[in-house]
């Protein structure tokens, strides 16, 4: 199957198409020119898929209070989000530091075709 260009493509067909290439690549059977072709497009489809996250990011508005407790919309910022948010009206708890992750936990937290 030849890829859709990027403006074709959404999301969900990019995925689907992923899927059906890993499938097929795990199965062994596949002669390695056709295997190398498939990578070819799955790593196509990989990119498309995360610059369709990537505007559906972009595209998100966050709603915010103003200091007079009024409603408002911003864009949103990735930044601002990866940032905890603080409540000063709490003091300071003592946290321990998080166990270290696994391999297994390390590798799904990416987007990994194979």
């Amino acid at each position: 199957m030849s890829t859709p260009t990027n403006h074709e493509t959404s999301f969900e067909q990019a995925m689907e198409r992923l899927e059906e290439i890993v499938s097929a690549m795990e199965s062994d059977r596949m002669p390695l020119d056709e295997m190398v072709t498939s990578y070819e497009e799955g790593m196509t489809l990989l990119q498309i898929c995360r610059q369709r996250i990537e505007h559906a990011r972009q595209r998100i508005e966050t709603i915010g209070l103003t200091a007079d407790g009024k409603a408002e919309l911003t864009a949103f910022d990735p930044a601002k989000a990866a940032e905890p948010a603080e409540d000063k009206t709490k003091t300071p708890a003592r946290r321990r530091p998080a166990p270290a992750k696994t391999e297994a936990e390390e590798i799904s937290d990416d987007i990994r075709l194979f």
